[in-house]
């Protein structure tokens, strides 16, 4: 990745030159009692915590369709400012228990408590019987960085239990992997869909609160309910998946007489080979399954003379619904800072770019996606259903959490620099007064859990904006404080709801960067490109290439 410096002075230069050939942008005011209105509004009671396939949806999709149409914008998809998505929806039983035999006296674990396990195949019955349990360190396989954790293991028909995030975390050597920043080979995604690949029937990873970036709580959240999924999972998952507690793992790993702690540590070496525990995992989930159709909502202003190179904005409308609590009555999860202020912003961006006189050369097109919180499952779908060539998408600008605490000196992006998208933001961001900064914790993956990830794979330069670390008034490390309280008390919790008193100055500053941003996309010919060591890169490239 380049070094900051070398960016700011690239970004200073391509200031001084753009600058020389054409005026300068203003930075937009937006309304922020408009804004504060939407975020109430979408993390009201009235629609339910925005659940996907519910009657939060078709409350939330209308008030959205409304607000585009109020702005003047186009309907994207052939007439419509809907793009159904269709998903199965699966909702195990409860009660059920996993049970790990040949230890010296069976363990049984509660699943919902103990472990989260679900699977992703649309079947009334799937279960486990007697799986033979191997440990698998971090279950990756990748080339580039000389490791394969399932050399030398015939996995097939077996359940892995395996470690999140990547050697380079727990090693904090740069040299291995990215270091302390995670790699995609940390997600829980990919170790599903390698788990798949190999042949394991079951796939359960141990979690640790520091790795994963998130408490058992969350975990649990997510997890436990109804789930969805794009058909057809079995491509690409496990017949069984899902999560161990800290507590539940090592327990498991001591009846086989092996030792978390002594197991991680050799896991993070090149040479590990895979262990077997000499136990057995069964399970059996009673599924209730049926299809579902959701939807992303999408609109368009074209472009006056590119219409058919497109700008994408994303934030997702979806959250958890309603969720019993821990005495059985139902919980709103209103997801009010997630991510109701991120679609507050969409409809800011639409609404001052609709008002924009010129209109820009390029189209502009804004998707509120659905079921980010189910694994980017929106997002997803589009990448793979585009309503615009790939190639013919200039970028992607993503909103997912935006600033309530007031206004900073700095901007943040999820993970580090990986493209000249990323100068482009940093050099609107300098002309705001703001420096751009990478993740300050890049050792917890966002980069690939929000919505621009699923461009980013299909070769579209994309990022998402997160919020600033010095704040204007208050001593350094506030900030920071501010962030942890949320992450503790109301990430994916009930309690992530609207306050008033946000100071919403922050977001402001984030909403004018993007505009910015995306005003000199959409009125220039640039096409910003991957950094040479970025996965994403050649998939671009042969994109783009085939346009020429």
């Amino acid at each position: 990745m380049k070094p900051y410096a070398i960016l700011l002075g690239s970004w200073l230069c391509v200031a001084a030159a753009q600058t020389a050939a054409a005026p300068a942008i203003v930075a937009p005011h937006f309304d922020q009692v408009r804004i504060r209105e939407a975020i109430r509004t979408l993390s009201s009671d009235h629609l339910e915590g925005r659940a996907p396939a519910s009657v939060g949806e078709q409350r939330t999709i209308d008030y959205l369709v409304a607000q585009f149409k109020q702005q003047g914008l186009q309907p994207a998809n052939h007439g419509s400012y809907l793009q159904a998505v269709p998903m199965v929806e699966i909702t195990p039983g409860a009660g059920a228990v996993l049970t790990i035999s040949g230890g010296a006296a069976p363990l049984k674990f509660s699943v919902g408590s103990d472990a989260v396990v679900t699977t992703p195949h649309p079947q009334a019955t799937t279960s486990l019987k007697d799986s033979a349990l191997v440990f698998a360190g971090y279950g990756i396989v990748a080339s580039e960085y000389q490791w394969n954790d399932y050399a030398g293991l015939d996995a097939r028909g077996k359940t892995v239990v395996v470690l999140v995030n990547d050697p380079g975390y727990a090693t904090e050597d740069p040299a291995l992997f990215h270091g302390k920043a995670m790699t995609y080979y940390g997600r829980w995604t990919y170790k599903f869909e390698e788990a798949a690949r190999q042949g394991a029937a079951g796939v359960l990873i141990v979690h640790d609160t520091g790795p994963a970036g998130y408490p058992w709580e969350v975990v649990h959240n997510g997890w436990t309910g109804p789930a969805d999924e794009l058909p057809p999972g079995s491509v690409y998952r496990p017949q069984i998946q899902g999560w161990l507690s800290f507590d539940a793992a090592t327990k498991l790993l001591a009846a086989a007489g092996q030792d978390l702690a002594a197991l991680s540590a050799a896991a993070t070496r090149r040479d590990f080979k895979a262990v077997d525990l000499h136990l057995a995992a069964s399970v059996t989930l009673h599924n209730q399954v049926h299809d579902v159709v959701s939807h992303n909502v999408v609109a368009l202003l074209k472009g006056t003379h590119y219409p058919e190179q497109v700008v994408v904005y994303t934030a997702h409308w979806d959250h958890f619904g309603e969720k019993p609590g821990p005495d059985g009555k139902p919980q709103i999860f209103h997801g009010a800072v997630d991510n109701a202020t991120g679609v507050a912003g969409l409809l800011a961006l639409a609404r001052k770019f609709a008002a924009d006189k010129p209109a820009p050369a390029r189209s502009l097109l804004f998707i509120a996606t659905t079921s980010e919180e189910q694994g980017l499952l929106g997002s997803a779908y589009y990448a793979a259903h585009p309503l615009f060539p790939l190639a013919d998408t200039v970028a992607n600008l993503n909103m997912d959490e935006m600033d309530t605490f007031g206004a900073t000196r700095d901007l943040t992006v999820r993970g580090q620099f990986m493209s000249t998208l990323d100068e482009m933001l940093g050099r609107e961001a300098e002309s705001l007064g703001l420096k751009l900064l990478p993740d300050a914790d890049p050792s917890k993956g966002y980069y690939f859990r929000a919505d621009h990830f699923e461009f980013a794979k299909q070769g579209v330069p994309a990022l998402s904006v997160y919020w600033g670390t010095d704040y204007v008034g208050h001593a350094p490390g506030w900030g920071q404080i501010q962030q942890l309280d949320y992450n503790d008390r109301r990430y994916h919790k009930p309690l992530d709801v609207y306050d008033a008193s946000w100071n919403l100055d922050g977001m402001l500053q984030q909403l004018q960067a993007l505009y910015l941003t995306g005003r000199s996309l959409a009125d220039g010919d640039a096409w910003p490109e991957w950094y040479a060591d970025s996965p994403f890169r050649a998939t671009r490239e042969t994109q783009r290439a085939q346009t020429r």
